[in-house]
């Protein structure tokens, strides 16, 4: 665990201004429910794969399994900036669904390529893959993934074996 505050302590460092990367869990659901509420409708639709209204998004963050859930979150001077989410799968937790929000208006990839290295150094219980959704996945996610030579595209899915990966640093906005 302290390998992990001091990972999340130097990305912070590295974030420019008063920001900071932390892991969420079932205390932070109001703040996880007020950065998915900010979603206008197109990022609504990008990240959840549909229009969805705030009830449903109420009740998405409500049902999170934190035993299975890792959340990464990048926390601006006054709310969540960006969140990437990992969830292990059944039945033997090998593999770990990655996605990412990040709803701000200037260059996301530092961002997220952030939150992808945590994500990578991190894990989430045991996971030895991560497997990133393609239809629904963010565009710069998309890019730093195919960067990288340990990404597997599918027609569907990227899986990325995790024992292989490395970081990608980037400067983040």
């Amino acid at each position: 665990m302290a390998n992990i505050l001091n990972r999340l302590a130097l990305a912070s460092q590295r974030a420019p201004g008063q920001r900071s990367f932390q892991l969420l869990g079932d205390r932070d659901v109001p703040r996880l429910e007020a950065f998915f509420l900010s979603f206008d409708f197109d990022q609504r639709r990008a990240y959840f794969g549909g229009g969805v209204s705030d009830r449903s998004i109420r009740a998405y963050c409500a049902a999170i399994d934190w035993g299975t859930t890792t959340l990464i979150a990048r926390s601006g001077p006054y709310c969540l900036e960006a969140v990437a989410m990992l969830v292990s799968l059944p039945p033997d937790h090998g593999v770990a669904e990655f996605s990412v929000g990040c709803p701000l208006a200037c260059n996301q990839r530092p961002i997220i390529a952030e939150l992808l290295d945590l994500a990578i150094e991190i894990g989430v219980h045991g996971s030895r893959t991560l497997l990133v959704q393609r239809e629904l996945a963010n565009a710069d996610l998309l890019s730093l993934l195919r960067d990288r030579d340990q990404a597997r595209f599918g027609s569907e899915d990227v899986e990325l074996d995790l024992a292989t990966a490395g970081g990608l640093r980037a400067r983040a906005c």
